[in-house]
């Protein structure tokens, strides 16, 4: 299926015609879900919704479907301390995801694909879905970040802000990646809120020192990162999941 043959749109930027064209011709739904959280030095705040988004984006050029905003309010996770970051009670996240999902469906769409950036949307997710899926059999749904959502003989690799992360952000986003702004020498001001750094127990792996260019990294240095083995990588990915969803819009199962 070429992309001239599919309809596809970012669905805030659709008139109610066009979302009912675009169910009626492939009712996928691609939703990226992301958060606000510090993501090391070099990579934005918002990187876990914008990687999920643009691989959404990659995804539904191939199949036709409407690509959600993505849902920045997501909870848990090893950085709530840090500046700029903001984790939601898990309830919150929680509701506006099945509302949505369930809103959607009575909309038409019948295929769902839920790409999380943020790995802790996996738990979220799981407390979401079986009744979803248990009130919709008819209704298909892909789900899992970038590291699991594949297949299970070709699992990308993830961690936080590091090797891997970076190497998806130059693929995806490298506008909005400096790797120069790894560097020695800030301060703890710039890590921290007025509070300063979490006393108590630390999430285990992640670097806490506010002077190492690889502060709030966790996982292999960024430094190793490498865009030729991310393309391909991520291609191999969106290849899976356009053929599960191809197949399922044009067998209905």
């Amino acid at each position: 299926m070429g992309e001239a043959q599919v309809l596809w749109g970012r669905y805030e930027e659709q008139r109610p015609d066009q979302l009912q064209e675009i169910v009626r011709r492939a009712p996928v739904a691609y939703w990226p879900l992301g958060l606000l959280e510090h993501h090391g030095w070099h990579l934005p705040v918002g990187f876990d919704g914008i990687k999920a988004r643009r691989l959404c984006e990659r995804m539904a050029r191939r199949t036709g479907g409407a690509v959600l905003p993505v849902m920045w309010w997501g909870a848990i996770g090893g950085h709530g301390d840090f500046k700029w970051t903001f984790y939601q009670p898990v309830e919150a996240p929680q509701a506006i995801l099945a509302t949505t999902l369930r809103g959607l469906i009575a909309c038409g769409f019948r295929c769902f694909v839920l790409l999380a950036g943020h790995y802790p949307w996996r738990t979220l997710i799981k407390n979401v879905l079986p009744d979803l899926e248990r009130e919709h059999p008819e209704v298909l749904v892909i789900w899992g970040t970038e590291a699991d959502i594949g297949d299970p003989d070709m699992r990308l690799k993830g961690d936080h802000a590091a090797r891997w992360e970076t190497t998806y952000g130059r693929v995806l986003l490298p506008e909005l990646v400096d790797m120069g702004a790894l560097r020695e020498g800030r301060s703890e001001a710039d890590a921290w809120p007025a509070d300063g750094p979490p006393q108590g127990e630390r999430h285990k792996g992640v670097k806490f020192d506010a002077a190492d260019p690889l502060f709030a990294q966790a996982g292999e240095d960024a430094r190793a990162s490498d865009v030729a083995e991310g393309e391909a990588m991520l291609s191999a990915l969106v290849d899976h999941i356009t053929a599960r969803v191809s197949e399922f819009l044009s067998s209905g199962r």
